[in-house]
């Protein structure tokens, strides 16, 4: 069973209580956001109660499909209590939120939440939408207080001014939001922050800054290896689509940054390469210490899984293509775009030959 397993309104509605299952004992969680948790976990326990009913034999009930109709028997594990109990959202974002009083965060977080399931464009269904919709209400109420009270009172109160900017990012409103969407994508995530480097003009710096821009894309459908993102990565490396793509994007991301040579779909293609010291690679190595950020880091054998290392002082902090966020789901086949600390997991690493 993994997240993976679910299936988009499942993750839809995982994410949303797991996100505000991770918050309940902030100071400023409100009354509002409990429960709207209750109806996201009450609308994943009936879902489960629904994969169980259609389980079931004709005679009672069930359509015949079994349990091994779509995939309910791991859907149905992964929505158990002990698992929503101790799972977390599959994504990571990070909008500002310094200055701001309990409450304000506690909102901003759960903002970020909903920005992550749907963005601005559709929710799950409707149920959802006007939770979300609840949430982005009380921020843009909020924000609109502080403007108030920063003119009529003074902004250098109560930390007004930073307060007001960091509720126009979460909302996306007026000027501030316009400056901020400029060096930012919509999950908060800085375009040219530099995870142990990056935004230093270097081709390294520049593909760290890169495979940040896209932390958060998932396979669309769930479980299918496609998406507009990915079919791209993957035309470029292997002339199709729809087959895993973790090697796609490292390949990408490094001939991006002003790397030259052949990338590849394939992981094993790409160790050889290194081995041989060609293509886009000028070497292989099982030492950490001359690992460079740019470089990739090959997880648990040499033909599973491949990422890109964002830090020159730490091989293994990595962001990879078709991975999971987090220790739950599948390490090598996660469906997304994710930032990872892979200390014990790698094999060796691919020296990436980037321009001086």
């Amino acid at each position: 069973m993994a997240y993976g397993d679910l299936t988009e309104w499942e993750q839809h509605y995982w994410d949303e209580y797991e996100t505000l299952r991770a918050i309940t004992d902030w100071e400023g969680f409100s009354e509002a956001q409990n429960n709207r948790k209750l109806a996201a976990r009450d609308a994943l326990v009936n879902q489960r109660k629904e994969i169980w009913r259609k389980a079931q034999p004709e005679s009672d009930g069930g359509d015949g499909g079994g349990w091994s109709k779509n995939n309910r028997s791991a859907r149905y594990q992964q929505l158990s209590d002990d698992s929503l109990n101790n799972g977390t959202a599959k994504h990571e974002y990070t909008l500002p939120a310094n200055g701001c009083t309990p409450t304000e965060k506690s909102y901003i977080e759960e903002r970020e939440g909903y920005l992550m399931i749907g963005g601005d464009g559709a929710s799950a269904d409707d149920a959802q939408k006007k939770r979300k919709t609840a949430n982005s209400d009380w921020l843009v109420s909020r924000r609109k207080q502080v403007y108030h009270l920063g003119e009529d009172e003074g902004w250098d109160e109560a930390e007004r001014k930073l307060r007001y900017d960091n509720l126009c990012i979460a909302t996306h409103h007026g000027k501030v939001w316009d400056e901020y969407e400029k060096s930012h994508n919509k999950y908060g995530q800085s375009y040219t922050e530099a995870a142990g480097g990056g935004g230093d003009g270097s081709a390294r710096g520049k593909v760290v800054e890169l495979c940040k821009k896209y932390l958060g894309i998932n396979e669309s459908p769930p479980n299918s290896n496609r998406g507009p993102e990915i079919d791209g990565w993957n035309k470029r490396q292997y002339g199709g689509t729809g087959v895993p793509w973790c090697a796609s994007f490292a390949s990408s991301m490094a001939q991006d940054a002003g790397v030259s040579g052949r990338g590849s779909a394939g992981v094993q293609v790409l160790v050889d390469d290194a081995r041989a010291g060609r293509n886009m690679m000028r070497g292989w190595t099982t030492d950490p210490s001359v690992v460079l950020r740019g470089d990739f880091a090959v997880i648990s054998c040499t033909s599973c899984h491949i990422e890109v290392v964002i830090d020159s002082n730490d091989a293994y902090d990595t962001i990879g293509g078709n991975t999971s966020p987090g220790s739950e789901g599948s390490q090598y086949d996660g469906g997304c775009v994710a930032h990872r600390q892979r200390n014990g997991e790698v094999v060796g690493w691919c020296l990436v030959d980037y321009p001086s």
